[in-house]
C-alpha cells in the first residue's frame, strides 16, 4: 500500500532577524564602515541593531562562513583581514568556475539575453564615469550572470554570484581610480561579441583575462598572513 505523505505548506517568503542582521553588518564592513580587525562584540552589535544577541550570533557564523569575519585564538570575533593568500585562493576559484560558466553559458544565449547584456554595458559605461562602485559592482555582476543564467545550471550560477560577492572588497580596491573603470568596463564588449557569435570558448578567455587583469592590479598591494 502507497504511504501517504502529509501535504507540507510553503515556508513563507521573507527575510529572517539572522538575515538582516548578517546583511547589515556585511554591508557596513564592505562598506569600510568596520574596517579589517575591528572587534565585533555580540552585545554591543545587539544593541545597536535593537535585536537579542541570538540572532547577532547567527549572522556573525554566517558572515565567518562567507569569510567576511575571523575568529581569534582568543575566541573574539574581528573583521577578516585583507590578505594576498585570501585574495589568491577566491580569484583561483573565480577563474574556473567564472569560466566554465561563461563557457557553457555564451552557447545557450539568445536575442533576449544579448538585449539585456547591451542595456546593462550602456549602463556600466555611465556608471564608470560616475566613479558609483555600489552600482557598477552590481550591474557588473547582471552583465555576466545574464550569460551565466542562459546554462540553466542554477547550482553553479549560485556558486560562482557567492564568489563573486566573497571578493566585493577586493573588487572595490580594483576600482580604486577613474582609469581603472575605464580599463574594466573595456572589457566587456569582448564578452558581449562572443556572445553574440555563441562562442564558449572566447567566452571563457574573456572572463578569464578580465580577472587575470584584476589580479595583476592588485595582488602584489596586498599584505602577506605571513607577516602576521
Amino acid at each position: 500500500m502507497e504511504e501517504l505523505i502529509a501535504p507540507i505548506a510553503p515556508l513563507e517568503e521573507r527575510e529572517s532577524v539572522e538575515e538582516r542582521v548578517a546583511r547589515a553588518l556585511r554591508d557596513l564592513i564592505v562598506g569600510g564602515q568596520l574596517p579589517s580587525g575591528t572587534p565585533l562584540v555580540q552585545r554591543d552589535l545587539a544593541k545597536q541593531l535593537g535585536v537579542s544577541p541570538t540572532p547577532v550570533r547567527a549572522g556573525l557564523s554566517q558572515l565567518e562562513r562567507e569569510g567576511f569575519v575571523a575568529v581569534t585564538a582568543t575566541g573574539r570575533a574581528v573583521v577578516s583581514r585583507l590578505t594576498q593568500e585570501d585574495f589568491e585562493e577566491i580569484y583561483a576559484a573565480r577563474l574556473g568556475l567564472e569560466g566554465l560558466a561563461a563557457r557553457v553559458g555564451a552557447v545557450s544565449v539568445g536575442p533576449s539575453e544579448i538585449t539585456q547584456m547591451k542595456r546593462t554595458l550602456r549602463h556600466l559605461r555611465e556608471l564608470a564615469v560616475e566613479q558609483d562602485v555600489d552600482a557598477y559592482l552590481h550591474q557588473r555582476w547582471e552583465f555576466h550572470a545574464t550569460c551565466y543564467r542562459a546554462s540553466g545550471r542554477q547550482r553553479l550560477v549560485d556558486e560562482v554570484e557567492r564568489l563573486f560577492w566573497r571578493s566585493d572588497r577586493y573588487n572595490r580596491l580594483v576600482l580604486s581610480t577613474a582609469e581603472r573603470f575605464r580599463e574594466s568596463v573595456g572589457r566587456y564588449r569582448e564578452l558581449l561579441v562572443a556572445c553574440e557569435a555563441r562562442d564558449g570558448a572566447q567566452a571563457e578567455r574573456c572572463v578569464q583575462d578580465g580577472m587575470r587583469w584584476a589580479i595583476d592590479r592588485l595582488a602584489g598591494t596586498l599584505p602577506s598572513e605571513a607577516g602576521e
